[in-house]
């Protein structure tokens, strides 16, 4: 009879007299009513597009409308012609992958052994050959012979080329090494204000030519630290006239480099500084109790520079 009724209530509207009749001898009064009910509240429609109402009911409960947007809940997707706000961003599902807890107890999968197993060297704690192990034969790094040695005397001075200072020079904002200072002796600390030396000058400045011009400048000698080739090799690249005349201290100078400065009528120093030495030159604001006393040229060195480098004597004298 349950049956029966429900065929007949889907495939046609029933009028009120029929839904007592057939109410009166069914057991399941409070099922058939609400059925009947939509289909008389429709006026004799079709009574059975539950299902589209339900799709939209759905559709609303997923997507809600606000004063400020859209509102998509999470889970469901953004319509194409629906506004993309901060409020709705998310990530596309699947794109994060969680990663796996290990050792987190036997119901997750990979608790106890933590997939390790329980014997062999990858089980242990810090377990795995150690760094350079090739499985027992000789490793590369004994199968190579040494070659040479670090020389710990080694000075690497920075290298600055004439083309630098010139173009600093022409430079008029740069009070640093403006022609008042060309006037007088430019030293290291002169370089090092116009922004020309590092900072972490450790053992001095090597003067190179750079990329001036070496017209009627004949062919000198190579020194033992100088890189002449190097030097030619840049200069034939470009070439700038060089046209200041300087009286400038440095560490080293190329045989090139000071051809040009003696040409322009200008002079070139080459000074010893030891690393305490210079740093005291660079930064004499370090040493609140006075400078110290500038130190000795070595006897190895003595071929390569003219003579010690100095220091300003009224900043050397000792705080009491």
């Amino acid at each position: 009879m349950r049956r029966a009724l429900s065929s007949s209530l889907r495939r046609m509207c029933l009028t009120t007299s029929e839904i007592e009749g057939a109410t009166t001898t069914s057991t399941s009064y409070h099922r058939i009513v609400p059925s009947a009910a939509r289909c008389l509240s429709g006026g004799f429609k079709n009574s059975f597009s539950s299902s589209s109402i339900e799709k939209e009911q759905q559709q609303q409960r997923k997507t809600k409308l606000s004063e400020r947007g859209i509102v998509v809940e999470p889970g469901s997707s953004i319509a194409a012609e629906g506004v993309l706000g901060l409020n709705n961003l998310r990530d596309v599902p699947g794109s994060r992958k969680y990663q796996k807890r290990k050792g987190r107890g036997i119901g997750s999968g990979k608790g106890k052994t933590a997939g390790r197993g329980h014997n062999g060297q990858k089980s242990r704690s810090g377990g795995g050959p150690r760094l350079g192990f090739e499985g027992g034969q000789t490793p590369l790094r004994l199968t190579l012979p040494k070659r040479g040695f670090t020389n710990k005397n080694q000075m690497r001075f920075n290298v600055l080329n004439l083309s630098e200072i010139q173009r600093t020079f022409e430079n008029e904002k740069n009070v640093a090494f403006s022609s008042e200072t060309i006037g007088n002796v430019v030293t290291m600390k002169h370089l090092l204000a116009a922004g020309l030396l590092d900072r972490r000058t450790r053992f001095g400045v090597k003067l190179l030519a750079g990329n001036c011009k070496m017209d009627d400048i004949e062919d000198v000698e190579e020194d033992e630290f100088d890189d002449e080739e190097e030097d030619n090799e840049r200069m034939k690249k470009k070439n700038v006239p060089f046209t200041l005349k300087l009286d400038i201290e440095v560490s080293r100078c190329s045989e090139t480099a000071k051809a040009l400065i003696e040409k322009n009528g200008g002079r070139v120093t080459k000074v010893h500084y030891n690393r305490l030495g210079l740093r005291a030159l660079l930064k004499p604001h370090k040493f609140p109790r006075g400078l110290p006393k500038p130190a000795r040229t070595p006897p190895r060195l003595l071929k390569h520079v003219d003579r010690e480098g100095t220091l300003d004597l009224e900043e050397r004298k000792a705080f009491v």
